[in-house]
């Protein structure tokens, strides 16, 4: 597998999404995969300046890491929902500032 150099030019998500993003996980208890699944999610939100549909993409992102969190990390649904209504506010926000 190749990754990007640092003089390639890759999506990427602005720093204050990857802060939100961890704000918003560093509520949930400690799993192994969960770095990998923030590391998903934010690629994922990064390819999505590149649709048509924003807020479709942010949609698909984001149900893609919930249904990780219940059923890969067995996490309480209440717990995904707090997380999922905070998520939606985050990609709000991306939304307003593209």
């Amino acid at each position: 597998m190749t990754t990007p150099s640092t003089t390639e030019d890759v999506p990427s998500t602005p720093g204050w999404v990857e802060q939100g993003v961890d704000d918003i996980l560093a509520s949930l208890p400690q799993r192994p995969n969960l770095r990998t699944l923030r590391n998903a999610y934010l690629d994922c939100l990064a390819g999505a300046g590149r649709t048509r549909d924003l807020d479709e993409t942010h949609d698909r992102c984001r149900r893609k890491l919930l249904t990780a969190l219940v059923e890969d990390e067995h996490l309480p649904k209440a717990t995904v929902s707090e997380i999922e209504r905070k998520l939606e506010a985050l990609e709000a926000d991306i939304s307003d500032n593209v």
